[in-house]
């Protein structure tokens, strides 16, 4: 069975090796700590041995010189000070509809020894894996945590008696002709057992399911099963995350960018780019990474989350996926999960207002090309582009978002905009705004962009554009701290 225990929602208590793990070097040496300094009397070591020795080699001294006891309380102490608790996610995330707590809580109870049923199987699951409940958790009567203790042979090859595998086709073949080595054979010979965690999100119709042992089918047939204890609905919308919306989840979460994946390239010949920076450089703005963003969209998102665990504040890498694959590179509680589950919600809930700027202009640029036959789609998409970026320099606060989301607001921007441009602005129901004071840099793009859209897309009467940036100026001067804040702004004062 694997050293990693694979918790994070049933997680206990820690190992004397994970807390050594998790308590820096320097936090030992630091001058004159009462908890220290009372080890190294009870042990009769002096403060040289912290100093002069790597942390293993000194813990390995204390703990010869102490009974077991007196080195457990001396660990738990420093932990508690100077520990990271919690520990790394990876989860994936699936949407349902129509959860049901007390039915997925009253179908726990009962099933002592739960399998995947046929038409879990039909979904996805796989009779080869044989689950068992080992413990499950409610809180606040809406989310329900379920620990599963797992065997299976993980690769999809049953072990036949006399040394043979039978492979997905249903054929036998040698294990001595699938040129494996060590590590690679024992998997085929040796059951794996490990445990799987679910939380299950029954206000927000979402299911997390640990992420670092099971593969993608049996992650599924536990997502199945789970959606059929709570008598959830099997339709869904799917879940795929737009550029927009893992940008906004960095945003809520005051990320500070450190890497972004591109994929869904206009040009098919280009597959994915990836790209990596200093969380403190401008990523977005370097000329490298201008292509991606003018001809790919993002699927991944990296950035640096100040994680707070109640005692310490430390930075955490997050890194999120289109399809709502969450993971960090150290160690968070479960209270981190649940602002991720809150900051998904708040993008699912936004979806309207954060479509990208590029499947805006997808709406109505063959149209408009088939009546412009010579002005370029490329030109065009830059140029236009271009412009509601330089809109968010002129008038976004700096310290209200990371370089790379920009285009965040540049797409909730041109979203409104687009709701506000199929209104009779003149309607006393909605507000009387005065002049604008400024005007955009590059006000002839964003006119034709909204004429554009209107008369291509909507194959409707163009919009009166002084009117309609009188009330986008409107909107984007009232106060505000997340491109979040400003949609409800919209929704309150134009009833949208």
């Amino acid at each position: 069975m694997s050293k990693d225990p694979n918790l994070l929602f049933f997680r206990e208590e820690y190992t004397n090796e994970e807390i050594a793990s998790r308590i820096r070097t320097k936090d030992f040496r630091t001058d004159g700590h009462q908890i220290v300094e009372s080890v190294l009397d009870t042990a009769e070591l002096s403060r040289d041995v912290i100093l002069e020795n790597r942390k293993s080699d000194f813990l390995s001294k204390i703990k010869s010189n102490v009974d077991s006891e007196e080195y457990r309380s001396f660990l738990k102490d420093m932990f508690e000070e100077f520990g990271e608790k919690g520990d790394r996610v990876n989860l994936q995330f699936y949407r349902v509809d129509g959860l049901s707590y007390q039915e997925l809580v009253d179908k726990i109870e009962t099933e002592q020894e739960p399998e995947p049923e046929p038409e879990a199987a039909a979904d996805g699951g796989d009779f080869q894996y044989s689950s068992l409940i080992s413990d499950y958790q409610t809180h606040e009567g809406t989310i329900v945590d379920i620990q599963f203790r797992l065997t299976d042979h993980p690769d999809d090859f049953e072990l036949t008696d006399d040394g043979y595998v039978i492979d997905n086709d249903g054929e036998r073949v040698d294990l001595s002709e699938l040129d494996l080595d060590l590590n690679d054979y024992q998997r085929f010979v040796q059951t794996n057992e490990y445990t799987v965690e679910v939380r299950a999100y029954t206000d927000a119709d979402l299911i997390a399911i640990s992420n670092s042992k099971a593969s993608s089918k049996l992650q599924k047939a536990i997502y199945q099963s789970v959606k059929r204890w709570g008598n959830a609905s099997a339709n869904n919308d799917g879940f795929c995350l737009q550029e927009t919306e893992l940008l906004l989840i960095q945003n809520l979460l005051d990320g500070e960018n450190s890497g972004l994946d591109y994929s869904g390239f206009l040009d098919r010949n280009l597959k994915t780019a990836k790209y990596r920076g200093d969380r403190h450089e401008t990523l977005s703005r370097s000329e490298v990474l201008t292509p991606a963003r003018e001809r790919g969209q993002i699927t991944q998102v990296r950035f640096y989350h100040q994680y707070n665990d109640g005692i310490n504040t430390r930075p955490v890498q997050v890194r999120v996926y289109h399809d709502a694959h969450i993971s960090t590179s150290k160690p968070t509680r479960p209270d981190f999960v649940n602002d991720v589950k809150d900051h998904i919600v708040t993008a699912l809930d936004n979806h309207a207002y954060l479509k990208p700027y590029d499947k805006v202009v997808d709406e109505f640029i063959d149209a408009r090309s088939r009546d412009k036959l010579y002005d370029g789609e490329d030109a065009y998409r830059s140029n236009k582009r271009q412009a509601f970026s330089s809109l968010v320099d002129q008038y976004i606060a700096d310290d209200t978002y990371d370089e790379s989301e920009s285009q965040v607001y540049e797409a909730v921007i041109a979203n409104i905009g687009i709701e506000l441009a199929q209104l009779d602005l003149d309607g006393s129901q909605y507000p009387a705004v005065s002049e604008a004071s400024d005007r955009p840099q590059r006000e002839t793009d964003l006119k034709e962009f909204f004429e554009d859209y209107c008369d291509y897309g909507l194959q409707s009467t163009l919009p009166d554009f002084e009117q309609l940036w009188n009330h986008l100026e409107h909107i984007i001067n009232r106060q505000h701290q997340t491109p979040v804040d400003i949609i409800k702004i919209t929704e309150q004062d134009y009833a949208l």
